[in-house]
């Protein structure tokens, strides 16, 4: 039995990663220390039921499953004011000390140091340090050099590309520095995309142990209702779309969305849409933009549907009572270029049929996998079209479900997670 220690500066509800490399360290009879933070907002009550789930899979063995809570917003207000200003003046000073790795990683991300400081107390030190998002990199190698145990990092986005609302070019500079100096220094890397993998080894100058671990899910948390006679006699006259994420927001690709669905109806066109929304609905999102389709759709056979956020297991078992799963990527950034989803990943364990946009890494998708999906440009043009060929297929797109589905389990965390075990036991396993 090994001790894995895993640090992120998320939690576990908005790190399904993290979640699923615990599970699968529990499995192999491995000792779990967790070190996250209290984000207070929705994912907060999620950790919580997702906490119980993993301690299930340990039988309640809490020697086996520990978690250490950190505050993302500390009780102690001038403690909250010190890290505060600490990190707004390290973001300023790293542009004229590009080379200084503390201050650097404090720029980045101030819980780096809550994280460092809070771990440096453990005195039950770990065989391996698993580290998740970019702000757990810096304690992850600081922590390595000071036990002298080895560290593994998952990249799950390729943060030079994203976009950053203030001093772009020295924040893209100085996520660039950290990777190439302490990426080369863990023992093994995963990535969540292709693309991400191909983007980040070419910074870094490659690295001996990788591999690209996609975000699949559970076999187990999917199912594939059949028909009964009486529903197959009876055709499903609306297309039934659907999306999620962890918020209902701007520039998520909705927005176009909504524009097209007011294309489709403005033309004329006797269809029948029915759309979800899954997730936590932003105030001003609800008001500016979800206000405004409303009463464009008012008079239409469209209708729109908005869920609350859900449990990973639960989202699952409700994706199969739709038609089509809804990729909407807009490009924004880089890293929106290269990342694959979760929900992509979702969708095609469901067995929907996916609409995704052309970014680089959902084309690369759909090109290895067609049976899975249709491309769409980003335009409300583009995907109203899209929708509307759809919509004429959506008898052939039902009766493929199942042979989807099936092909989508070649893409599950079941089979994924193999390349992770084979990673730790060639660091674990003299």
């Amino acid at each position: 039995m090994k001790h894995l220690l895993f640090l992120t500066t998320s939690n576990l509800a908005t790190n399904p990663r993290l979640v699923k490399e615990v599970q699968l360290a529990l499995q192999l009879k491995h000792r779990v220390t967790i070190m996250m933070f209290k984000l207070h907002n929705w994912s907060d009550a999620k950790s919580v039921q997702l906490k119980a789930q993993l301690l299930n899979l340990c039988n309640n063995d809490e020697s086996r499953l520990k978690l250490l809570e950190l505050e993302a917003i500390p009780s102690n207000k001038l403690k909250w004011m010190y890290l505060g200003v600490s990190e707004k003046l390290a973001k300023k000073a790293s542009g004229f000390l590009p080379k200084y790795l503390k201050l650097n990683a404090l720029a980045n991300n101030r819980r780096s140091l809550q994280l460092y400081h809070l771990a440096q107390k453990i005195k039950d030190q770990p065989d391996l340090i698993c580290a998740h998002n970019m702000g757990a990199l810096y304690p992850a190698h600081q922590l390595s050099e000071l036990w002298n145990v080895p560290f593994v990092f998952d990249v799950e986005d390729y943060h030079p590309g994203e976009i950053v609302s203030t001093s772009g070019e020295t924040a893209k500079n100085r996520t660039e520095f950290l990777m190439q100096s302490l990426l080369p220094k863990a023992k093994s890397l995963t990535f969540a995309s292709p693309l991400i993998a191909q983007y980040t080894l070419d910074l870094i100058g490659g690295h001996p142990s990788h591999a690209v671990v996609l975000n699949g899910f559970n076999a187990h948390e999917f199912s594939l209702v059949s028909d009964s006679e009486d529903d197959l006699n009876q055709k499903e006259t609306a297309l039934k779309l659907v999306w999620f994420s962890q918020k209902i927001s701007f520039g998520r690709g909705l927005e176009q969305l909504f524009k097209a669905l007011s294309v489709i109806s403005k033309s004329g066109t006797d269809i029948t849409i029915n759309l979800t929304l899954i997730g936590e609905l932003d105030a001003d999102f609800d008001s500016q933009e979800l206000s405004e389709i409303r009463k464009k759709i008012e008079n239409s056979n469209f209708s729109l549907k908005i869920e609350a956020p859900m449990i990973q297991s639960e989202l699952h078992t409700v994706l199969n009572n739709f038609d089509i799963g809804l990729a909407l990527e807009i490009g924004k950034d880089l890293n929106n270029e290269l990342a694959l989803s979760n929900k992509i990943m979702a969708y095609a364990q469901a067995g929907l049929y996916i609409l995704a946009t052309d970014t680089k890494a959902q084309a690369q998708f759909i090109t290895d996998y067609p049976e899975f999906g249709v491309l769409s440009g980003q335009s409300e043009v583009e995907i109203s079209e899209t929708l509307l060929q759809l919509y004429k297929e959506k008898d052939d797109i039902s009766a493929n479900k199942a042979l989807r589905f099936q092909k989508g389990k070649h893409l599950s965390w079941d089979s994924e997670q193999i390349k992770i075990q084979e990673l730790w036991n060639h660091i674990l396993i003299p």
